[in-house]
């Protein structure tokens, strides 16, 4: 059962869960949670899907947001994990981090959508964390299109660095909530390769030699 599940998300992601019914549980409402929204999952659904009974869910959680702090705290470790060499200057190192990073954003993706904060009621301490880590992804992106410009992964006017962050975040953060819309029926891998692709077009023109050969080899994987 967990080896079906975690077939939807990537190593990193997956890797944090074993077969104990806790993990399992986590694993699979995170992949509901992707697939359908927050608010439209229930307890009866997350554990039909764990194949377990909804007992055995509130036994470990009481309510969805206990799954969704349990969900933010594993995001936190291992986006942590995957970045802990952001300020290298190696080019293939800088290009392989914000590979990894977006494919741990597209495995939470759901505590990011715009629509997701709206299921939260105003002042929850629950509300406040997601808005923190939201914000902090934010400057994460904006740090890694300043880090890539001072390390001559982008050649452009300093002036534009500013634009080009916003212009791909928010084909980032759309991409989130459109891709699924618009392919119902497209695997999440094919999805979430398709919205690094997407990035990548908006930076190719400021792109070294350089790094367009890494991303395109790093592409050509997937």
């Amino acid at each position: 059962m967990l080896e079906t599940i975690s077939s939807q998300l990537t190593s990193p992601t997956a890797a944090l869960f074993s077969e104990k019914t806790r993990d399992r549980i986590l694993a699979s409402s995170l992949v509901l949670f992707n697939q359908r929204g927050f608010s439209r999952v229930t307890t009866a659904s997350i554990a039909q899907h764990t194949g377990v009974l909804e007992g055995s869910l509130w036994y470990h959680f009481n309510t969805k947001k206990d799954i969704l702090a349990v969900h933010i705290q594993l995001l936190r470790k291992v986006f942590l994990t995957e970045n802990k060499q952001a300020n290298s200057t190696d080019v293939e190192t800088i290009v392989r981090g914000i590979f990894c990073s977006y494919d741990l954003i597209w495995d939470f993706r759901y505590i990011l959508r715009d629509d997701f904060q709206k299921s939260l009621a105003e002042g929850e301490l629950v509300l406040e964390t997601v808005q923190k880590i939201n914000n902090s992804l934010d400057q994460w992106a904006v740090g890694r299109i300043q880090h890539s410009y001072k390390n001559g992964l982008l050649k452009l006017n300093p002036k534009e660095i500013e634009n080009l962050s916003e212009i791909t975040l928010v084909i980032g953060r759309y991409w989130l909530d459109f891709s699924n819309k618009k392919y119902p029926d497209a695997s999440d891998e094919s999805l979430r390769t398709k919205g690094l692709s997407h990035i990548f077009t908006v930076l190719q023109p400021y792109l070294s030699p350089e790094a367009k050969m890494i991303i395109t080899r790093m592409m050509d994987k997937r």
